[in-house]
């Protein structure tokens, strides 16, 4: 059985409240409470608040009659937490803060000092989360795209059959692309020929809308020169081949052996796998922004102010959104240059 209850299982006052604080409403109607949020973080809060749900409904079934904003008192939030004491305390931070994110949302003049003084404990334990799981795993950019080249080269060409060389191709160039071009796995695995990503003779460039970014931000930048052969072989060549196996027609960038696409999970582990096996250091295809930010930091103070625009980061200001996107593009180009230097620098 899922831990997570579907929405249309909800008790109907839930599906109600939750439907009403999503609500978008005319010019002169008043909008939900969390209707701003992008469909990803609604999303999230959605599966969270499903996971307290369905606790309640295994636990305490009589409290699901009662109204959402009588169950969350002190007493039922630390049963559930004594119930989470095997999950980390990053995850159970995580799924009380959803919770209280939607009740107090529904709920505005609701007491909710307990609760919160109940978060921030749970907050001051996790700290910064489990930063262990990246020790010794975050390796320089340059490491990475020469892996991704190497990988998509040279062992490409040494491939004893045609279909292990598709896929080695496909492999290097996804790693030597994340390396210059640092994106979150969902936006990476969902790239599209011509939706999201436009090749022309001169150049390939990617253009991601808003809610495919974490900060809301729509994200622009060229394929580099270093990465951009590599691309062009694998779309031209590569890609064709491995979709007329499986007699695909669809315009996913990453495809597996019978042309399907590439899920995220399938993608990050295929990468972290072939990392391994180019560097000795099993990186999964998150850990590429981790790499980038640490290789600007590391470069430079003048280096680390593109961590903000090249992973697309940003504060909900008008005028910081628009900076940041405004400046983009640009940080794509200096990060992938920088990249492209140290690699010529260790030739």
């Amino acid at each position: 059985m899922s831990l997570v209850l579907p929405f249309p299982d909800w008790p109907a006052q839930d599906r109600a409240m939750w439907i009403d604080l999503q609500k978008s409403g005319g010019p002169l109607d008043d909008r939900g409470a969390l209707a701003h949020l992008r469909t990803t973080s609604l999303e999230t809060l959605e599966r969270r608040y499903g996971r307290w749900l369905r606790w309640l409904a295994t636990t305490d079934p009589d409290a699901c009659a009662l109204p959402p904003v009588e169950r969350a008192t002190m007493e039922r939030l630390s049963a559930w937490l004594h119930d989470l004491a095997r999950t980390k305390p990053m995850s159970r931070l995580m799924f009380v803060d959803g919770v209280l994110r939607i009740l107090s949302a529904a709920y505005p003049g609701k007491d909710w000092s307990a609760q919160r003084k109940l978060k921030a404990a749970l907050k001051r334990t996790a700290g910064r989360g489990d930063r262990d799981r990246k020790v010794g795993r975050i390796l320089s950019s340059d490491v990475l795209l020469r892996a991704g080249i190497e990988l998509a080269t040279k062992h490409a060409d040494a491939a004893s059959t045609p279909l292990e060389e598709m896929k080695r191709l496909r492999d290097g160039t996804m790693i030597a692309m994340l390396a210059v071009m640092p994106m979150r796995r969902r936006a990476f695995a969902g790239l599209q020929l011509s939706v999201s990503l436009f090749v022309t003779a001169e150049t390939i460039s990617v253009a991601l809308p808003e809610d495919l970014t974490k900060s809301g931000q729509p994200w622009e930048a060229d394929v580099p020169d270093v990465v951009a052969p590599l691309l062009r072989r694998y779309i031209g060549d590569a890609r064709p081949a491995l979709m007329e196996r499986g007699h695909h027609q669809h315009d996913f960038l990453w495809v597996g052996k019978k042309g399907a696409p590439l899920g995220m999970e399938y993608l990050s582990a295929r990468i972290a796998e072939q990392t391994q096996k180019m560097t000795g250091v099993r990186v999964p295809a998150h850990f590429f922004r981790d790499a980038a930010a640490t290789t600007l930091a590391r470069l430079s103070s003048q280096s680390a102010r593109l961590i903000r625009p090249v992973l697309a980061h940003s504060s909900f200001g008008t005028a910081e959104r628009h900076y940041i996107h405004a400046q983009t593009i640009e940080a794509g180009r200096q990060y992938a240059a920088l990249i492209s230097k140290m690699k010529e620098n260790d030739r």
